[in-house]
């Protein structure tokens, strides 16, 4: 690990005198090298794709997360698809999309981009807590913080629809809750560009060389991807391919059950194929009276085999969940 730069002595601290403004403007009239730049802390996390790891920002004095993609990938469609993740994700300006700093090549050849550290924890884990009955979490995420949550995370997702973006890949563990009511929609890697609301304001720019998904092509995650994203009808999968996954999320946080089965993926995809509309207040049987009727309607309608029998956009998700919230 090399030593942090002398120009940057301050880093943990707001104050900064005349010298070392002066020393840093000198020290930025050339490109500082990746390991001056960045001081490695840890691993955040791995997948398929790469991990994400910790890294101080000596520049700015702050730590920020490093998603890198393993050099062995180059010229490999999840290459490609990396490439488009920085890009798409760097233009989605909004407080729910995590934002980039940078996007480059470390000295092993592995491509990487830094982005804010987030702090919280996954809406995934939150539902695991309140279905082992843990009487803190409980008391700390009642339904109504978890429904404003969801409103938000729906209001993020009508925003990426109307810039020609569908994530593909909504599911609790890519919902981020931060202490402070900050609400995050995470892993842009499967997001697929479609027509946009208005492509000369709105639309965005790929140039990642990624190539189109092939029709056929079973990108998601099984439980929470649509049946047409299920069955590889890529042309199909549009904004009302997230509503569905929306509607899910929302069947767990009201059931604290995923809508299909977490056993067998065969039976999993049996569900995915033949359940026409999830109604959270079956699911629980002799208390499915708790379930309030318009959100359990709410549900089966995003839910829907056929994306025409949907609920349109995650707008108008976001709309009946305040309405039921405003509601005396």
């Amino acid at each position: 690990m090399s030593a942090q730069p002398p120009f940057l002595g301050t880093a943990h601290s707001l104050d900064i005198d005349g010298r070392d403004l002066v020393e840093l403007e000198e020290t930025q009239r050339r490109a500082p090298s990746f390991h001056e730049r960045y001081e490695e802390l840890g691993t955040i996390g791995s997948g398929g794709m790469g991990e994400v790891r910790l890294y101080r920002d000596r520049a700015i004095g702050r730590e920020v997360a490093m998603k890198i993609i393993r050099q062995s990938d180059t010229g490999s469609p999840r290459r490609w698809r990396f490439v488009r993740e920085a890009r798409i994700q760097g233009q989605l300006e909004h407080p729910a999309v995590v934002p980039i700093y940078d996007f480059g090549v470390d000295p092993d050849g592995n491509l990487y981009f830094t982005m804010k550290r987030v702090r919280g924890v996954s809406l995934e884990e939150v539902i695991a807590w309140l279905a082992a009955g843990d009487p803190a979490a409980d008391r700390r995420w009642g339904r109504r913080r978890l429904l404003t949550a969801f409103s938000q995370v729906c209001l993020a997702v009508d925003f990426i629809h109307r810039r020609g973006v569908v994530h593909r890949d909504l599911k609790p563990s890519n919902v981020m809750l931060g202490d402070f009511g900050e609400v995050y929609v995470l892993d842009w890697g499967l997001v697929k560009l479609v027509g946009r609301d208005d492509a000369r304001e709105h639309g965005l720019l790929d140039a990642s060389n990624a190539a189109t998904t092939g029709q056929g092509s079973v990108l998601g995650t099984p439980g929470y991807m649509s049946p047409e994203q299920l069955r590889g009808e890529v042309s199909r999968v549009d904004r009302r391919s997230d509503v569905y996954s929306l509607g899910a999320i929302l069947f767990e946080i009201l059931t604290r059950q995923p809508l299909h089965p977490r056993g067998e993926t065969k039976e999993k995809l049996l569900s995915v194929l033949t359940t026409d509309g999830g109604k959270p207040s079956q699911r629980l049987g002799k208390s499915g009276h708790l379930v309030p009727p318009a959100l359990d309607a709410l549900v089966e309608r995003a839910t829907r085999l056929a994306p025409e029998d949907r609920l349109a956009t995650a707008g108008a998700l976001s709309e009946a969940i305040e309405a039921y919230l405003d509601a005396p």
